[in-house]
């Protein structure tokens, strides 16, 4: 597309995001926010004494994750203020994908790819709603976002580092190290990196970083605790429905009706994208650009792991918007790829820039409903938990816990409901 419309377009539409996160953030607590962030403040602050107690507090796993940067952002905002924003929370969050966005040009800059139809592109998948619950929430953003930020990040600082006593790879490894601790796919940055580090015979670096590997690794996954859901037999037909459906959710539009058939073709369009990342390992290309490759695969070993432990949802796990953003970033690399093989002809591009505006369109329109509805959803609930304790906060969950734990941060002034409540008067 031509540069000056391509600009106006990005600007329009990461515009339209802004407006749209200022407007509908509801700044109220939800679903996991009851666990990860009000607990972890009651246990921080109002419980723990020694510095050992808050430090084991602080990395201590949420299920299987570790999850230290929601927890430290909460835990300084708390500091500063002495009572906690989910609102404004959401809006730190939402840095780190301005964040990831900036290091998607910076590596487009890299393989000299970066031109305005290109950047248009990715802003269309990047600051769209399909992954609403990431970007609204604190309970699925603040981990999301930070896990990519920083396994990207590493992944980019490897490939730019020359030398293992430098500041490149020294950052290189930090940026990994908070990747681990930040969500469970972080560990994934691991192996990838040191793939990226074996093909371009950085031998020095790559033992160096074995040896982080080897201690993180063994933080990641020594004393993980026991789940307490039901076992369910493992299927793998439910387990490929789950990751195919994944790996193509980024063309999702959520439609009124119609579900089945986009579920479908995510589906195809997941087994294509899967069968293109086998096929750039065998004809070399992975090989010749570590770089892109390794980026393309941590959201494909993401949907693994995802697909493998969350197997029993099948297909409708696939097109859950919290796990979205994760594939987000497919098409963009697989665009990326496109250009830099020379695959995607010039008579194409527009055309599919073009398609990936439409599409932003009608997933934007989509799933504003969706998240107006779930808004509209989180304020009927607290209001009637106001007026009975015994209210379910959380529809899955037993009323009880998340009740007191609710309570308890407004007896001690952690959150102020009705400021809340005021940003996101019902409709109704």
């Amino acid at each position: 597309m031509p540069k000056y419309p391509s600009i106006a377009l990005c600007i329009a539409l990461v515009f339209t995001f802004l407006f749209t996160l200022l407007q509908h953030t509801p700044g109220l607590p939800s679903f996991d926010d009851y666990d990860t962030t009000l607990a972890f403040i009651r246990k921080f602050y109002f419980e723990n004494t020694t510095v050992g107690e808050k430090a084991a507090t602080l990395f201590s796993r949420h299920n299987e994750h570790r999850i230290l940067i929601s927890k430290s952002a909460a835990a300084l905002y708390y500091a500063i203020f002495h009572k906690l924003s989910f609102a404004h929370l959401v809006y730190f969050q939402n840095c780190f994908l301005f964040g990831f966005f900036g290091l998607m040009l910076a590596i487009m800059r890299r393989n000299g790819l970066l031109n305005a139809g290109n950047v248009l592109f990715a802003v269309t998948f990047l600051f769209g709603l399909a992954f609403w619950q990431v970007t609204f929430y604190y309970w699925g953003g603040i981990q999301h976002y930070t896990v990519f930020f920083f396994s990207f990040l590493s992944l980019f600082l490897l490939d730019r580092s020359t030398r293992a006593f430098s500041g490149h790879f020294a950052a290189a490894l930090a940026a990994a190290t908070i990747a681990v601790f930040t969500f469970g796919n972080g560990f994934l940055v691991l192996p990838v990196g040191a793939f990226l580090l074996f093909v371009q015979k950085k031998k020095t670096m790559l033992y160096s970083w074995l040896l982080v590997s080897a201690i993180l690794s063994l933080l990641t996954f020594l004393h993980m605790p026991e789940s307490a859901a039901k076992v369910v037999p493992f299927r793998i037909d439910w387990m490929a429905r789950l990751f195919f459906t994944f790996l193509g959710s980024f063309i999702y539009i959520n439609p009124a009706a119609g579900q089945v058939p986009n579920i479908i073709l995510c589906m195809g369009a997941g087994l294509a994208v899967l069968v293109f990342w086998l096929w750039l390992l065998r004809s070399g290309y992975a090989f010749r650009n570590p770089l892109l490759y390794g980026l393309l695969t941590l959201p494909i070993l993401t949907g693994l792991i995802i697909s493998i432990s969350r197997f029993d949802t099948k297909a409708a796990g696939g097109i859950a918007p919290r796990y979205m953003f994760f594939t987000a970033s497919i098409p963009v690399l697989l665009f990326l790829i496109g250009l830099d093989l020379k695959i995607l002809r010039k008579k194409w591009i527009n055309p599919i820039v073009f398609a990936s505006v439409v599409l932003w369109g009608v997933v934007y329109y989509n799933n504003l409903r969706e998240l107006e509805k779930t808004n509209t959803g989180l304020v009927q609930t607290i209001k009637r938990w106001q007026k009975d304790p015994g209210t379910a906060l959380v529809y899955y969950r037993e009323a009880a816990p998340y009740s007191e734990m609710l309570q308890w941060a407004v007896d001690r002034k952690v959150v102020e409901l009705d400021d809340a409540i005021l940003r996101n008067p019902d409709p109704k």
